[in-house]
């Protein structure tokens, strides 16, 4: 039997993700079934699973693959980035992000399997907002910890509402008034 290369083992993957991100963005990850993947994809449920074990490792996967491209996106930018992104990308990535945060509160097993692989969000805005404070540009008035959650709060609801069609101008307002309140106090009132 001739072996598979890496490369279209890469493209497969990269397909199954791709599938699975638009079913995922249209009916959520609990009504998707796995003949939607089949048919999103063009492939098999058997080569599906020879990939992906389960819809939940396809899941992770998707999650695993956003989360890093949303950290990267903060780390170049801040929220202004990520909403950008999300926003260009036709906001199929928002899906999984709003996704993963129901499938923590709901599901026991996904939380155990996430718990280290969402701190990478998490680290991207810290590592910014560290940086942003060692130049003088962020408040130093408050603890990091607290403008660290501040921001993740600020990113979900911010998410929530790309994902709601609220219009992308107010987004953008909303998120002015974000990165005032991360400024030092009286550079905040000039």
């Amino acid at each position: 039997m001739p072996r598979v290369s890496d490369t279209h083992k890469a493209a497969r993957r990269t397909l199954i993700l791709d599938a699975a991100r638009t079913c995922f963005a249209r009916k959520g990850y609990q009504l998707t079934t796995i003949r939607e993947l089949e048919t999103e994809s063009g492939l098999s449920s058997g080569a599906i699973f020879n990939y992906y074990p389960t819809k939940l490792d396809i899941f992770i996967a998707l999650a695993e693959e956003d989360s890093a491209r949303g950290a990267q996106r903060w780390r170049e930018g801040g929220l202004r980035a990520v909403v950008d992104d999300y926003a260009q990308t036709g906001l199929r990535y928002t899906a999984s992000y709003l996704e993963v945060g129901r499938q923590l509160l709901t599901d026991p097993d996904f939380r155990q399997r996430w718990e280290q692989r969402g701190q990478v969000v998490v680290e991207a805005v810290r590592d910014r907002l560290q940086t942003l404070r060692d130049v003088g540009s962020v408040r130093t008035d408050v603890p990091l910890d607290h403008l660290v959650t501040y921001s993740l709060i600020t990113l979900d609801g911010t998410l929530l509402q790309l994902r709601l069609s609220t219009p992308l101008e107010q987004v953008h307002g909303a998120v002015d008034l974000y990165e005032q309140t991360l400024r030092p106090p009286q550079e905040a009132t000039h």
